[in-house]
């Protein structure tokens, strides 16, 4: 009883910390202001479907799906009511407020999924607050406002969960809507998807696939529907007009012959080497397709790759790479204590890296640190790999299916 106590009350600290710091910090308008919250008042005035629509600034367009303004609707519906509207601190700290509960949520799934992996937790406090305290996570909704991510993070390591368990559609829908939340979760399906076939499987394959494209479609027909010209903008074409920016290696194609080859294809290439990798893992060692340690890290590896060749990269990119690379280093049997923590703390690290890029990208200084960025992420997935090939613990340390079970029904 205790205990509970402690963790309540650690957790409304949480809460309340997570309002009062925008109050503090938010000074100037962030994406949540930009296109967020432009789409989220386009659904409190009553024309939901009309979210793509919604274009006050001429370079800024909402370009992830409708679910991430799930938590945000209520938020501006109170603040409208408030007439607290045009204060960016206000409607920035109510935000904070209700996105910090799917923060705490996404905490207590990691935790859940890093007990049944070791058969238990010694100090399951540290473990929360290496995803609760996580500057990517903070830097991503307070400096960015990226309220979707954690509600995405939390989707992703259902469809993980689910997939352990045997849930194979359950797995497809829950993909399906992280999907819908952040169009970015698109490289997380990935090893989900091959993984079964690693252990020549392939109607879960099918079921998952099937039953991922019917939620998307589900979820995105009806604003194609309202608005094509809006949602096709929004959602497939806007990324191909932005410029190379930093954080990345393709910084050296700026005003070169091949820009336009990157400005188009960044994205499709970043998945072809997804698939590659985690591809090529699961055929050396398909062992790894049924075990915790074994799928989070395929994951990360997945993940990784947004960051590394996308055409500019933004602090928030590494939230998703942090996260699941904690994870995966927290889940190893024995001591957490081991080289494996190097993968976290250097998407850490890149965080401020990548920050100090964008500061100036054309600079001498911003393309040294657009090409150390990518290569940090790559380095840090380049250790999953090597962590996945080379350890027998992924073969021999998979959790019973009664274990496995148990898990699944914590989130029904």
């Amino acid at each position: 009883m205790t205990s509970r106590a402690v963790n309540a009350g650690l957790a409304a600290v949480y809460v309340a910390a997570s309002t009062v710091i925008p109050l503090v910090f938010k000074t100037t308008p962030s994406d949540l202001d930009l296109y967020f919250w432009p789409s989220a008042q386009t659904v409190v005035a009553g024309h939901p479907l009309l979210i793509y629509s919604t274009n006050p600034h001429a370079i800024f367009f909402n370009d992830n799906g409708p679910v991430g303004l799930i938590p945000l609707v209520p938020i501006a519906a109170l603040v409208n009511a408030l007439g607290w509207a045009g204060s960016l601190a206000g409607r920035a700290a109510l935000t904070g407020a209700v996105v910090s509960l799917f923060a705490l949520l996404l905490a207590y799934q990691a935790l859940r999924f890093i007990t049944v992996a070791r058969g238990g937790v010694r100090r399951p406090l540290a473990v929360e607050c290496s995803v609760l305290l996580a500057p990517a996570l903070w830097i991503a909704i307070v400096d960015y406002g990226h309220v979707e991510q954690p509600v995405e993070l939390c989707l992703i390591l259902l469809a993980v969960t689910c997939i352990l368990s045997s849930r194979n559609a359950l797995t497809g829908v829950a993909l399906g809507a992280a999907v819908l939340t952040r169009t970015v979760a698109g490289f997380c399906v990935i090893p989900l998807m091959l993984a079964p076939l690693a252990t020549r499987r392939r109607r879960p394959t099918a079921t998952i696939v099937v039953a991922a494209v019917i939620a998307i479609g589900v979820g995105i027909a009806p604003f194609f529907v309202a608005d094509a010209q809006g949602a096709a903008r929004s959602l497939l074409t806007y990324r191909d007009n932005l410029p190379i920016g930093g954080g990345s290696f393709w910084i050296i194609a700026r005003q070169t012959p091949w820009a336009s080859l990157v400005k188009d294809g960044d994205v499709y290439f970043a998945a072809a080497v997804a698939i590659a990798l985690v591809a090529m893992t699961l055929r050396r060692k398909p062992s790894i397709a049924t075990t915790h340690t074994g799928l989070i890290g395929l994951v990360t590896v997945a993940s990784c790759c947004f960051p590394i060749f996308a055409k500019t990269v933004f602090p928030y990119y590494l939230l998703e790479p942090y996260i699941f690379a904690a994870i995966w280093w927290l889940a190893r049997p024995g001591s957490a204590r081991n080289w494996r923590a190097v993968s976290p703390l250097l998407l850490t690290l890149d965080v401020f890296i990548v920050k100090a890029a964008l500061i100036s990208p054309g600079s001498v200084w911003g393309v040294v640190a657009s090409l150390v960025s990518s290569g940090t992420v790559g380095v840090a997935m380049a250790l999953v790999i090597r962590d996945l090939l080379g350890s027998a613990e992924n073969a021999s340390a998979s959790p019973g299916l009664e274990d496995i079970c148990s898990l699944g029904r914590g989130w029904r």
